[in-house]
């Protein structure tokens, strides 16, 4: 995470988003240098964290990408 970018990491996220019983997170604004495997990895670990710190509620974690539509 760079200082002064004014984003939340994806730990707060997921922080953030079990305190309000949010039910779907969505990463995005990547770090524009990362690649499609950085970006997985960072998916990967969020969703990792996610399990570990899961409470009574799932949260499903994604990474968004060009194109993506989402069901509201």
């Amino acid at each position: 995470m760079k200082a002064d970018w004014g984003h939340s990491s994806n730990i707060v996220g997921v922080e953030l988003c079990q305190m309000a019983g949010v039910k779907h997170l969505v990463l995005f604004h990547h770090e524009p240098s990362s690649d499609d495997a950085a970006i997985e990895a960072v998916l990967r670990d969020t969703r990792r964290l996610e399990e570990l710190t899961r409470g009574a509620r799932s949260l499903r974690v994604s990474a968004a990408y060009d194109g993506l539509e989402i069901d509201l």
